[in-house]
């Protein structure tokens, strides 16, 4: 157990870490779209997400198996590092026209997502057990920062691009770079001690998620969670343009349901800490629950719609803070890091899943089959997880 001023420096060095990454990802998340569409056509506008969460789902567990050998500060270093090489990739494809090398670019740019996601569950091995939600829901706040900050820096880097000559849409890269080692300095020089021994020597141990059913409720949860917030609120800002709304409004939109996302993390870290992590994720599931039945009779109303996208956001959050919360607290060490790569695996698997799903669902029927969707699942994840919790005699706080 680290001591008080140790868990300090540890956790203001991971979220410094967040802010950097956060706004790596804002300053190129967008821009990254719209850069693949200039170069392979509008089709191609969606590679950029869609490429990058694969890639941090497919890093989760390389990531995780670091851990296993080298501690946290090496893994998330690890994933910045990556996180900059894809940088430096998609800056070389947009001066050369070479596009294989943007999606290459956003493939590692994923790695820099896992580690974003890992940060969380290196804040709950610093923490002591009465203040667990409180430090995994700090971590994923700090990415607030960098995420509201990074989107407001695309006219900045296409003035900074334009003046070293670069090609239009690639000086987002540059700042990405900078903030990534800015990161991995940070990291360096404050993650010491480690926020928790390295486990093994030799090879990670293998997971069965069988044999942790509380754990696996948790993944199955938090990847649900993830597959809703993301099959709605990718189409939402199609939905809105369709029903004549405007482009404020649309805007207005994405932010609350970004606020919800992060801005109140806290708020559930407590709620997990003094009303439990497992009641706090369900929780989440109960927002999500209201939400999408709101937009089954209204989803014409500009009104419903924003409050929908907040309580989603909201709904995600709590999920998130709770289900970490549920693994730091109830994996056994030897396996904790397989189970935390494990979760964000499926986490980024499902999201990429939803966004799929919901151009041709929304398309086809319209927002409120999607709804009904998420619905319709969202019952079969809770029976499905209430069989697997009856499994474990342990209680989970």
């Amino acid at each position: 157990m680290l001591q008080a001023a140790s868990r300090r420096r540890v956790l203001t060095a991971l979220m410094i870490a967040q802010v950097m990454a956060g706004l790596g990802h804002g300053v190129t998340f967008s821009m990254g779209a719209i850069l693949s569409a200039d170069m392979a056509g509008e089709a191609w506008g969606g590679a950029a997400s869609t490429v990058t969460t694969i890639g941090a789902a497919l890093w989760a567990m390389p990531l995780a198996r670091i851990v296993n050998r080298r501690g946290r500060r090496a893994s998330l270093s690890t994933g910045l590092a990556l996180g900059s090489v894809g940088a430096v990739s998609a800056l070389f494809a947009a001066q050369t026209g070479l596009y294989p090398f943007l999606l290459v670019g956003f493939f590692l740019l994923g790695a820099a997502v896992a580690m974003n996601l890992q940060a969380r569950f290196a804040a709950a091995d610093a923490s002591d057990d009465r203040h667990k939600g409180r430090d995994i829901s700090l971590v994923v706040w700090s990415t607030t920062v960098g995420a509201i900050l990074g989107p407001n820096l695309f006219e900045p880097t296409e003035r900074l691009g334009a003046a070293l000559g670069l090609a239009s849409f690639s000086g987002a890269y540059l700042v990405c770079i900078a903030a990534q080692w800015v990161a991995i300095l940070v990291l360096q020089v404050m993650l010491r001690p480690e926020p928790a021994p390295v486990v093994t020597t030799g090879p990670a141990p293998k997971v069965n998620l069988r044999e942790h059913p509380v754990v696996a409720a948790a993944i199955i949860t938090n990847a649900y969670s993830h597959f809703a917030m993301i099959a709605i609120m990718s189409m939402t800002a199609v939905h809105m343009h369709g029903h004549g709304a405007s482009m404020t409004l649309i805007g207005i939109t994405i932010s609350a349901h970004v606020g919800g996302m992060y801005g109140l993390a806290p708020v559930f870290g407590w709620l997990a800490d003094k009303w439990g992590s497992l009641p706090t994720m369900l929780l989440g599931l109960a927002g999500t629950f209201v939400a999408a039945a709101l937009l089954i009779p209204w989803s014409g109303n500009e009104t419903v719609v924003v409050a929908s996208l907040l309580l989603l956001g909201l709904g995600w959050s709590s999920t998130l803070v709770g289900s970490s919360a549920v693994v730091a607290a109830s994996a056994p060490p030897a396996a904790r890091a397989g189970l935390q790569g494990r979760s964000d695996l499926t986490m980024n698997l499902t999201g990429a899943l939803g966004g799929v799903i919901a151009g041709p669902v929304v398309s086809l029927f319209g927002m409120p089959a999607m709804a009904v969707l998420v619905i319709t699942l969202m019952a079969v994840v809770l029976a499905g997880t209430s069989a697997l919790r009856r499994r474990d005699a342990v209680p989970v706080s």
